[in-house]
């Protein structure tokens, strides 16, 4: 969580969310170092503001006795941004190099009835060019 994050949910949200949900007030103040972490590692990415906002407008339900989780806030949050501003993932495959390490002892031991080096090492090779071929991105390291 960067410091000007870590100012604002300590300085203005627990503050303002303590004045708003008296019911929550000592939740918040007993170990407001969790609550401002959880809230922190949920909501990064989005500007005090947008934070700000939300919680003002959570604030204004007199239906609500108690403080929203971060994960009410983030997904009222993205229910807001208009569709091109919220993040989609990237649609490229990725596979371990731990992963096509198993699948090739697997595929060795089933042919050959015994793991060697070697043949690992090769059917690995065959593994790796058969997923680059097909779009795949091999994360760790050999």
């Amino acid at each position: 969580m960067s410091d000007r994050m870590a100012a604002f949910i300590a300085e203005e949200l627990l503050p303002l969310m303590a004045g708003c949900w008296p019911a929550s007030a000592n939740q918040l103040d007993a170990n407001a170092r969790g609550v401002a972490l959880a809230w922190g590692g949920v909501l990064r990415g989005f500007t005090p503001a947008q934070i700000r906002e939300v919680v003002q407008d959570m604030a204004a339900d007199v239906e609500r006795q108690f403080a929203p989780r971060p994960a009410e806030v983030r997904a009222e949050i993205l229910r807001r941004l208009p569709a091109a501003a919220v993040p989609v993932a990237s649609p490229r495959l990725a596979i371990s190099i731990r992963a096509c390490e198993m699948e090739a002892t697997v595929t060795v031991l089933q042919r050959d009835g015994v793991v060697t080096d070697g043949a690992v090492q090769v059917e690995l090779e065959r593994i790796l060019n058969e997923r680059r071929q097909r779009g795949y991105t091999i994360t760790g390291r050999i």
